[in-house]
C-alpha cells in the first residue's frame, strides 16, 4: 500500500512538472525517423492529441519514413486534433526547460523516498517472498531485445542455458535511475561476453508506453526486457524487487536469490548487486 500511495504521489507530482501538452505533425515524422513504432505514436496521440494536420509534403515524408496507413489516416483525417483554442494555448505555452524538470522530479524523488526509509519501507525486501518455480517459461513470447537503441522482439532462445539473470527495475521518470543506467550499460557491455551464463532483463516502472520506449532507446540498453504491454502480468516480480528504484534482483536457475540491492532489509543502491556478481563470476557460480 505504502508502495502504491508513494507510486501515485511520484506521478502525480511529476505531471505537475511536465505537463502533457500535445504533439505536432512535424513530431511525428520526428518521431517516425527516430524509428518509434506506428503503434506507439499512434498509443501516445491517442493520449496527447495533435495540434495539425500535415500538409502534402509533410504527408508524403511520413509516409517515406514508414507511416502506416492506419496512422496516415488518423491524421489526415485530424482523428487526434484538439481545437485551435487549445492549438494556440500549446504553440504560445511551449515546452518547459528539461533542466527544471530535472531539478523538481529529483527533488520530488528524494523527498518520496526519504518518507519511505522512515516509515520502514524497505523492511519488505527483509521478507522478500519466494518466486517459486523457475520464471523462464513464463517469458515466452513477452520479452523485446533492445540493441542499440532499437526495439525489436527477442529470439525464443534468449534465456536458454542462462543460469544467472539480473532483473533491472527502473523507469525514465527517475533522476537517480537515468544516472545510474549508462554505468549499468557499461558493466553490461564488459561482463555479458565473457559470461554467457549471465543475462539482464529490464523490468519497467514508467508510466506509459511512449516513456518506456524512449527510456531504452535514450539509453541504448543492450539487454532483454519485458515489453511494455506485458508488465501487468509480473507484478510477483516487482514485488520481489523491493520498494525502491534503480534495484538489481539477481535470481539463479532456480529462483534462489544471488544479490539485490538490500542488505538486512535497508536499501543500499544496485552497485551492491553488481558488487556480489563480481564476486559470483570470480567464483565461478554458474
Amino acid at each position: 500500500m505504502r508502495w502504491l500511495a508513494f507510486s501515485l504521489g511520484v506521478g502525480l507530482a511529476l505531471s505537475a512538472v511536465a505537463e502533457v501538452r500535445p504533439l505536432s505533425s512535424k513530431e511525428v515524422s520526428l518521431m517516425l525517423r527516430a524509428g518509434y513504432s506506428n503503434a506507439t505514436i499512434l498509443h501516445e496521440l491517442a493520449q496527447r492529441r495533435i495540434v495539425d494536420v500535415p500538409d502534402p509534403a509533410l504527408t508524403k515524408s511520413l509516409a517515406e519514413f514508414g507511416a502506416s496507413p492506419q496512422l496516415l489516416t488518423a491524421l489526415e483525417k485530424g482523428q487526434f486534433r484538439v481545437g485551435a483554442a487549445e492549438a494556440e494555448r500549446a504553440r504560445q505555452k511551449g515546452v518547459a526547460t528539461s533542466a527544471r524538470q530535472d531539478e523538481e522530479a529529483e527533488r520530488i524523488f528524494r523527498d518520496a523516498t526519504k518518507s519511505l526509509e522512515e516509515q520502514g519501507a524497505g523492511s519488505a525486501a527483509a521478507a522478500r517472498p519466494s518466486l517459486g518455480a523457475p520464471l523462464i517459461d513464463s517469458f515466452t513470447g513477452k520479452l523485446i531485445r533492445c540493441r542499440d537503441g532499437a526495439v525489436e522482439p527477442a529470439d525464443a532462445s534468449a534465456l536458454a542455458s542462462k543460469t544467472l539473470i539480473a532483473f533491472y527495475f527502473s523507469a525514465h521518470w527517475c533522476p537517480p535511475c537515468r544516472k545510474f543506467t549508462p554505468e549499468l550499460v557499461d558493466y553490461y557491455n564488459r561482463v555479458a561476453p565473457q559470461h554467457p551464463e549471465f543475462e539482464l532483463i529490464f523490468v519497467s516502472y514508467d508510466k506509459s508506453r511512449f516513456n518506456w520506449e524512449t527510456y531504452i532507446r535514450d539509453t541504448k540498453m543492450p539487454w532483454l526486457a519485458i515489453d511494455y504491454d506485458q508488465l501487468g502480468g509480473f507484478e510477483k516480480l516487482k514485488q520481489a524487487g523491493g520498494d525502491a528504484i534503480p534495484s538489481l534482483l539477481v535470481l539463479d536457475e532456480q529462483n534462489r536469490v544471488i544479490s539485490s540491492s538490500y542488505e538486512a532489509g535497508k536499501y543500499v543502491g544496485p552497485q551492491n548487486a553488481l558488487a556480489a556478481l563480481d564476486k559470483a563470476f570470480a567464483a565461478g557460480v554458474k
